[in-house]
């Protein structure tokens, strides 16, 4: 946990790595990430955070994502956490609902970043409504620095396996 907050990059980086198989540290993390300011730091928190897939952390990546007082980098990270977190998130529900605002809000952000994790989490919700919003978000050509292409590129991926993740969702029902 001290390399999680320390000043070394590369071994923030390995902590969360490490960090994010051990779904054990859920709590410990979350009360770090309250207290923590630096960008970085959040980041890695938020990114172990994201693979414990814990159900508690829903409502915190919702408000995290809708922050734009918070740094894109982590706004983008909690939309990732929330796109491994659908599939477990039923439809309808309050919490379903919550984050598919926060979302379709991120895809009409100013951040680069924050669009293309959003592209990534709208198209792992698997909801159909969602997909003329992937397919206007095709036409947006601006690189996202750190990643790999452009917002465009992330909502053409998440189009490809589309129709699969909304076949899995009404095969799990509601």
């Amino acid at each position: 946990m001290k390399d999680l907050v320390g000043s070394d990059r590369v071994a923030m980086v390995e902590a969360a790595r490490l960090l994010s198989s051990d779904t054990s540290t859920t709590a410990r993390l979350l009360e770090l990430l309250a207290t923590e300011a630096r960008v970085e730091t959040r980041h890695a928190i938020l990114h172990s955070l994201t693979w414990h897939s814990a159900p508690e952390t829903w409502g915190l990546m919702v408000r995290i994502l809708e922050d734009r007082g918070e740094d894109p980098k982590v706004r983008g990270q909690a939309a990732e956490g929330l796109a491994y977190m659908f599939p477990e998130t039923a439809t309808g529900t309050d919490a379903f609902e919550a984050g598919v605002k926060a979302l379709l809000d991120a895809s009409k952000d100013p951040s680069p970043e924050v669009r293309y994790c959003a592209a990534f989490a709208l198209g792992a919700a698997g909801h159909p409504p969602l997909a003329p919003v992937l397919k206007a978000l095709l036409e947006d050509s601006t690189p996202v620095p750190g990643w790999v292409g452009t917002v465009g590129d992330a909502a053409a991926r998440a189009l490809e396996t589309f129709d699969q993740d909304c076949a899995k969702r009404r095969q799990r029902g509601p």
